[in-house]
């Protein structure tokens, strides 16, 4: 009779500590891809397009097309970038120059060089003239089938 009890005991015991031991994960998910990886096994999202420089009906800070002076626009652009940035430390100028379409690739290459070297890269200088750091500026050139002479256009933010 004493072995009836001590088999039935040491079940009891083992049935026990299983109970013991397995109640703690009665209540966790089991481990699978996303244990290590929340976004597995989901689709891949697609980031958004980026938005264009100046939103529509967003006026440009200063615009200023071709032909015209540098002798004219440059002490403009100098007094307007000083005034930016006595308002703002760390504005952000976004200088555009902005083309009329051309016909072929070559043409619009060379287009937006001449651009970039006549129009584009002075107003640059005149806004550092300014006292803004080269970091505050992104320049930027691309063709506009909307536009009829080349111009640039300069954004703040």
């Amino acid at each position: 009779m004493m072995v009836f009890y001590t088999h039935r005991s040491a079940l009891w015991a083992r049935t026990a500590l299983f109970a013991l031991l397995a109640t703690p994960l009665w209540g966790c998910n089991p481990i699978d891809q996303r244990t290590f990886d929340p976004q597995a096994g989901r689709p891949p999202r697609v980031a958004a397009p980026a938005l264009p420089v100046a939103a529509p009906g967003k006026p440009a800070f200063l615009q200023i097309i071709e032909g015209t002076p540098e002798e004219e626009y440059g002490p403009a652009v100098e007094k307007a970038a000083k005034l930016a940035l006595s308002r703002k430390s760390n504005i952000l100028f976004t200088v555009q120059g902005i083309a009329p379409m051309q016909k072929t690739p070559e043409a619009e290459r060379e287009t937006l060089h001449t651009l970039t070297q006549n129009l584009v890269s002075p107003v640059a200088n005149h806004i550092l003239a300014a006292g803004a750091r080269p970091i505050q500026l992104d320049m930027r050139v691309s063709t506009d089938p909307t536009v009829h002479s080349n111009m640039v256009r300069i954004y703040v933010r």
